[in-house]
């Protein structure tokens, strides 16, 4: 699971600016255990001048060790399995949701510009937090990725979508061939999950994907791992927890997506792919 925030934010009622008082509490915790909780914020829509990179103990640039284990077998699903069919436009784009502290889009991005030969490669990070959204960018100099990777945005969601304005409009004049959100849904109020997908039917061109990766219960239960995973998200927030996947697909549904790859993966996680279902049907 993604590097918590150090800002870590109740979300309970949805809707109301709260801040929580955990801090020191957060800043004991593990970080390779939490990943970005998506909940209001009222930070400026782009990131402001590019913040030093280097690893120092000042500079904002943030490692994730969770995201380094899985960053790997998550290309591996995403080369195999999205990137066949890449569509017939000469530029792919990627929207890439909660992107935490940038160590999936350090990886994915060039890779992605490699793999698709002849097509350029836009990739869009985003996160609601201004500590990933300065991460980012770090990854993004130096890794010298400014001309594939666009500068990190702020997006949020709740159960009408993007909240903030000037992401939401910047997004709107763009249709995106991959939507990738990782590790997020088990780490957010279930009106991010509804959003998500309010955002995917909207933003996904006819033939795009939306990529989901994380932990989620099936059939009504989960590992007893997860399920302890669980129990510990709760007593942080308990709007947190693992979804039912029956649930996610049902909302996928509504707003005209549905599940066409279903792939375990390590750490009782699973990859899913949600397609629009007129792509799904052909």
């Amino acid at each position: 699971h993604k590097q918590m925030h150090r800002s870590f934010r109740s979300t309970t009622p949805v809707g109301i600016h709260r801040r929580s008082i955990l801090h020191l509490v957060v800043a004991s915790l593990p970080f390779s255990v939490l990943g970005s909780p998506f909940t209001r914020h009222t930070a400026t829509a782009f990131s402001s001048t590019p913040p030093p990179s280097d690893m120092s103990s000042l500079s904002p640039k943030r490692d994730s060790p969770s995201a380094q284990r899985n960053k790997e077998p998550i290309w591996q699903f995403l080369s195999s399995e999205v990137l066949t069919s890449p569509g017939s436009s000469k530029e792919y784009r990627v929207l890439e949701v909660a992107t935490g502290a940038g160590v999936h889009t350090d990886y994915f991005a060039p890779k992605f510009a490699e793999a698709l030969n002849e097509k350029s490669c836009s990739w869009y990070p985003s996160d609601p937090e201004q500590d990933s959204l300065d991460s980012i960018q770090c990854y993004i100099n130096d890794g010298n990725l400014g001309s594939i990777v666009k500068l990190p945005c702020t997006l949020t969601l709740d159960e009408n979508g993007i909240m903030e304005k000037e992401t939401a409009t910047l997004l709107d004049g763009i249709e995106m061939d991959l939507m990738i959100c990782i590790n997020m849904i088990h780490i957010s109020p279930w009106e991010a999950t509804l959003g998500l997908m309010k955002q995917a039917s909207k933003l996904l061109s006819d033939t795009g994907c939306l990529y989901c990766y994380g932990p989620y219960r099936e059939n009504g239960t989960a590992v007893e791992s997860n399920i302890k995973f669980e129990g510990w998200l709760k007593s942080k927030d308990e709007a947190y927890g693992l979804r039912d996947l029956e649930k996610v697909c049902s909302v996928a549904e509504e707003n005209g997506l549905k599940l066409v790859k279903r792939v375990e993966m390590p750490a009782n996680n699973l990859s899913l792919v949600f397609q629009k279902a007129s792509a799904a049907q052909n």
